[in-house]
């Protein structure tokens, strides 16, 4: 069998980039690629893309659309095809024109983008590590006590790992990243399937304290604000799992 017949499909690959495998799909994939350093290559190039695109248009997905393009789409939709001379070209092309105008919307901001915000960064992060086979983490969980000092000496809180056994996932490790607002913190845990969530930690100037859901970067999760750090749970897990690990997280973390 050659090299190109053991090489791992593309859409497989896309199952797992997107977060789409079956736990046990999710395992059998993990331990192939732990030996598929061209497949590595190919998740982390997926990844250094969604980070791109998403800084040029996440800021601007996560606004509202105005209130003239959406009346535009209406009137497109509404608009019966007998009352124009050339009914389904034209009320394809006003609908084409309603969409051409949304996009123009949202990259109208492009040329002076701003700094992302915590919420972002941690969709990212987890994006960036969640498919290292090798390199999750930088201090494993072995070194527990090593970890807690140096990630609270950086962010300048005392911060320790919350334990999500009873939701079946196990610390694997963190690190310590960069953010906008100063250093961060990424804990990535994984369950007996393989499927990993991660809980990131970064410096917050919101007063935003209640729990919020997110969606970005084809992360989802939740996050909340508490003594100056903005906490997030972010993963490709149900939401209502999600919530629960959050929950449970909040509660360790008081």
């Amino acid at each position: 069998m050659t090299a190109d017949e053991n090489a791992i499909p593309e859409n497989s690959l896309l199952a797992w980039h997107e977060g789409a495998l079956s736990p046990p799909e999710r395992q059998a994939l993990a331990a192939r690629l732990a030996g598929d350093a061209a497949a590595q290559a190919t998740l982390a190039d997926w990844t250094r893309q969604d980070a791109a695109l998403q800084a040029l248009y996440g800021p601007r997905g996560d606004e509202p659309v105005p209130a003239r393009l959406t009346r535009m789409v209406d009137a497109a939709r509404a608009t019966p095809a007998r009352r124009w001379p050339a009914g389904r070209a034209l009320a394809a092309g006003l609908a084409a024109f309603a969409i051409g105008g949304a996009a123009g919307w949202l990259g109208h901001g492009l040329a002076r983008p701003g700094g992302p915000d915590p919420v972002t960064d941690a969709a990212l992060a987890y994006r960036t590590y969640v498919v290292e086979a090798v390199h999750p983490v930088e201090v494993p969980a072995s070194d527990a006590a090593h970890l807690t000092t140096w990630i609270s000496k950086r962010l300048g809180h005392t911060i320790h790992a919350p334990d999500f056994a009873r939701e079946g996932f196990s610390l694997m490790g963190g690190r310590v990243l960069p953010s906008a607002t100063g250093a961060a913190a990424l804990f990535m845990y994984q369950d007996a399937a393989g499927q990993r969530l991660a809980l990131y930690v970064a410096p917050s100037g919101s007063d935003e304290t209640a729990f919020r859901f997110f969606d970005k970067a084809g992360t989802e999760g939740f996050w909340w604000v508490d003594r100056d750090l903005c906490y997030a749970i972010a993963g490709t897990l149900p939401r209502d799992v999600l919530r629960r690990i959050a929950t449970s997280a909040y509660d360790q973390l008081l």
